[in-house]
């Protein structure tokens, strides 16, 4: 069953959301726009699993790389399966005690998250804002779109910004960079969530992309 990009991109915003309340109910000295790639895309997994939206897979290898050293293969940041569904890792030997019911990676949904922030501490401009949104995020749905045995993916951008004025400028610059690069993708689901300003943003974006699979 295809994912609904539409429900992802609400759930999405609802983790983000219940963390900024919490945050603020804790009236505490840093906001979600320090922390780093790994921390967001744990947050979004733990997120996923509390409120049994979704299995989460982390890192997981793409599974064209099945047979090569674990350590030279590339991954994704999240895998999601349906729920009572875990991922079927093909570098771990089956078990008795194995799930009957695993998803294998064609039925899965594989998950590329990036942050990209306007502002670093110090209420500083992030020199680096403008790569964070092209390159590196395009390599990795090449990645994506090249793996026969991925047939459902997308792209997770969370971004931090002043303001929509901002915003809506780079998400039109990012799709035609996208369009550049020759990277098929669908219709974005986006989703924007005010936050407590700290360092310069005040809003916190999720952008949201399927990509076609060639």
């Amino acid at each position: 069953m295809p994912f609904d990009f539409f429900t992802l991109a609400e759930q999405v915003q609802t983790v983000i959301a219940d963390t900024e309340q919490q945050l603020r109910l804790e009236q505490a000295v840093y906001g979600l726009d320090v922390r780093d790639e790994r921390e967001i895309q744990q947050l979004l997994a733990s997120g996923f699993l509390q409120r049994k939206w979704y299995e989460v897979a982390r890192e997981a290898p793409y599974p064209s790389t099945a047979g090569a050293k674990r350590t030279f293969r590339q991954r994704c940041d999240l895998v999601l399966t349906p729920l009572g569904r875990p991922l079927q890792l093909d570098y771990e030997p089956a078990t008795l005690f194995d799930s009957p019911n695993f998803c294998p990676p064609q039925q899965a949904l594989w998950l590329e998250v990036k942050i990209a922030y306007q502002f670093r501490e110090g209420n500083i401009r992030h020199t680096g804002y403008g790569s964070q949104w092209r390159d590196a995020v395009v390599n990795d749905l090449r990645k994506m779109e090249s793996d026969a045995l991925i047939h459902e993916a997308g792209l997770l951008l969370i971004v931090f910004n002043e303001n929509h004025a901002v915003l809506e400028k780079d998400l039109e610059l990012f799709e035609d960079v996208l369009m550049r690069k020759e990277v098929l993708a669908g219709f974005r689901q986006v989703r924007s969530i005010p936050i407590t300003e700290r360092i310069g943003h005040t809003v916190c974006t999720a952008a949201l992309w399927p990509t076609i699979q060639r």
